[in-house]
């Protein structure tokens, strides 16, 4: 596929209505009561109901999400369900995953086994361990006053 045939693609730079519904486009900000982003982009989105099929968004803000072969920065919601997608950061009261990989991970119930990379356990884990390895290296090597 050359240049010359490559689709050409409408972005927004912000979107604001009831419904909103994305189709291989791409917008800044979409603020709605509902969202579908199908083969698009968005940087940041805020609604009630996400649903996010074959794009990306960086930043999204929602009561529920489904997203399906996907990918997002940073995702917080009462509910999210993956299928086959990528999260950095995700923070949800209820996580439904399926064949998923989650960078860091904060939920207060997980279904499905979704590849977590940090989780709460890990972080906390990781706090401790660097606190203690800190308290010891300054009593090892502390400033000593003559």
């Amino acid at each position: 596929m050359t240049t010359d045939e490559l689709p050409e693609f409408e972005i927004l730079e912000e979107v604001e209505a009831d419904t909103v519904t994305i189709t291989q486009a791409g917008a800044a900000l979409v603020q709605a009561n509902t969202v579908t982003v199908t083969q698009g982009g968005v940087q940041h989105i805020e609604a009630s109901h996400v649903s996010l099929a074959h794009g990306g968004a960086v930043i999204i803000e929602a009561e529920t999400m489904k997203l399906r072969n996907s990918g997002a920065g940073f995702l917080a919601a009462d509910r999210v369900e993956l299928r086959e997608s990528g999260i950095g950061i995700t923070v949800a009261d209820t996580l439904k995953a399926e064949d998923s990989v989650i960078g860091v991970l904060l939920a207060g119930s997980i279904e499905g086994t979704p590849e977590v990379k940090v989780d709460l356990r890990r972080a906390a884990a990781f706090g401790a361990a660097a606190a203690v390895t800190l308290f010891v290296l300054r009593r090892l090597f502390g400033s000593r006053t003559p």
